[in-house]
C-alpha cells in the first residue's frame, strides 16, 4: 500500500536514487525492504495512536509535514518496485482445458 500523501506535500520529481538514499539508513536499516517496513510501522504506529487521547501528530498533515521525504521515498520505490510482485491471474497458468 502506498501512503495517502497530500497534494501539498507530494514530490513527484522524487527520483528512485533519490528516494533509495532518503530510505535506506532508516532506524539502522541498510535495505530498502527493511526501511520501508520501518516508514510502514511508523504510519500503523501513529493510526494506532490516533484511537487514544494522546495521538503521536495532530493529524495526517502533521504525519505528513513531519515524513515528507520518508514518505515520498516510500512510494517512489513501491511504485518503482510493483512491477516486480505483480502476480498473474490463475487463468494465466492453466489452458482452459486444465482449468
Amino acid at each position: 500500500m502506498k501512503f495517502p500523501i497530500p497534494s501539498l506535500y507530494e514530490m513527484p520529481e522524487m527520483t528512485f536514487e533519490v528516494a533509495k538514499g532518503v530510505l535506506i539508513g532508516m532506524d539502522g536499516k541498510d535495505d530498502l525492504l527493511g526501511a520501508m517496513e520501518a516508514m510502514d510501522a511508523r504510519w500503523n504506529d501513529y493510526c494506532e495512536s490516533t484511537f487514544t487521547s494522546t495521538p503521536l501528530y495532530e493529524d495526517d498533515d502533521a504525519f505528513f509535514a513531519t515524513w515528507v521525504y520518508e514518505a515520498n521515498a516510500y512510494n517512489v520505490v513501491f511504485d518503482t518496485m510493483a512491477p516486480l510482485f505483480a502476480t498473474k491471474g490463475a487463468t494465466e497458468y492453466f489452458t482452459a482445458e486444465e482449468a
